[in-house]
């Protein structure tokens, strides 16, 4: 599995991705958070994709992932999400889900864990 999530006290995760990840995968780690009895809680998710070699990923599974976030949002809707990438397929797949219809969490891109850190430090408390 080129994924693991970790939940961080007292309202947040991390999703780490790693080696050549594919939709199958991504769906899977928001299936994993957002079925969590700590979801309800949650107020960031950090997703880094720096050990990321590649993403399998069509524009139909991007928007089958936004929907599903947008019924996890129902639950909780005080989520950030920050995407820590640099590789150019997976930041034009995180762009996509970004602008989908159905996204509805504040989202931003970061090159560094440090920066995406100190962006959700503001929501966490």
């Amino acid at each position: 599995m080129p994924y693991e999530v970790v939940w961080r006290e007292p309202n947040g995760l991390i999703k780490r991705f790693f080696g050549h990840v594919t939709s199958g995968e991504v769906l899977a780690s928001n299936v994993q958070a957002e079925s969590d009895f700590r979801f309800d809680n949650l107020r960031y998710a950090i997703n880094d994709f720096r050990d990321c070699t590649g993403l399998t990923l069509s524009p139909e599974d991007i928007t089958e992932t936004a929907a599903i976030d947008k019924a996890a949002s129902i639950t909780n809707p005080n989520i950030r999400i920050a995407i820590v990438a640099t590789h150019p397929d997976i930041l034009a797949a995180a762009n996509t889900y970004a602008s989908d219809s159905f996204a509805v969490f504040p989202l931003r891109f970061f090159s560094s864990m440090n920066d995406a850190e100190l962006w959700v430090a503001q929501c966490a408390k």
